[in-house]
């Protein structure tokens, strides 16, 4: 990923409770459930690009775990600023947005929706004092199927870009696998993709199946005995 730096991102973090490797494995595999709909910053807290200047990463994730018996881990999430189209271009253009979620098949949207894998980073484990990197992480990905934050779409209308914004709102109201079918049918998205791949030079990954190492397996079941 040769070329896109930190700066390139926001960084977000997202704390819970973990008491088993296949909760991490779920995550890495499938994404970060919410509760919360569309919404980014119902279910991740941003990070200031100060504070992460100031304090660094490392630093900012142990404080924001703390002490509480509540929650043992924390996962990091990075999004490029492009995908958020918080910046218009002299040409009058803002980079196309990238949708981030994919709402589960067959529920409310309102309490079954996923956090893309691919802009998890990984987890930091308390009990274990121990990382994990998430392998299906690439900025670059197919996002056919899935849906824009509702922050996208502020951002978006900001720009007074109301047809994309009735656009986008209207993929809500297409179940996930039709919608998916018709993306991947009229290849929908790989100029989006051909173009973010040009830009940061990574290549899209497939994703693969995530499975803890048995020595980090042992781990949790030691703390958890």
């Amino acid at each position: 990923m040769a070329n896109i730096s930190q700066n390139d991102y926001y960084y977000y973090l997202h704390k819970t409770n973990v008491s088993s490797p296949e909760k991490i494995e779920s995550i890495f595999n499938e994404g970060l459930k919410s509760n919360y709909d569309y919404s980014i910053h119902s279910t991740l807290m941003p990070i200031y690009e100060e504070t992460l200047k100031n304090i660094g990463l490392e630093q900012i994730v142990i404080n924001y775990l703390g002490n509480s018996e509540d929650y043992n881990c924390v996962f990091v999430v990075k999004i490029p600023k492009r995908y958020m189209s918080c910046v218009m271009h002299r040409d009058g253009n803002v980079d196309p947005t990238m949708p981030l979620w994919r709402s589960l098949e067959g529920y409310d949207p309102m309490f079954s929706t996923l956090f893309t894998p691919k802009l998890i980073q990984g987890v930091y484990c308390r009990d274990i004092n121990k990382s994990f990197t998430n392998p299906n992480f690439n900025p670059v990905f197919d996002p056919s199927g899935s849906q824009v934050s509702d922050e996208q779409l502020s951002a978006l209308a900001s720009f007074n870009l109301y047809h994309l914004v009735a656009s986008l709102k209207e993929r809500r109201k297409i179940p996930f696998h039709i919608l998916y079918s018709d993306d991947r049918n009229s290849n929908r998205w790989k100029p989006i993709i051909d173009y973010y791949s040009k830009l940061y030079g990574v290549i899209p990954t497939p994703m693969i199946t995530y499975q803890m190492p048995e020595e980090d397996k042992e781990l949790f079941r030691r703390k958890h005995l």
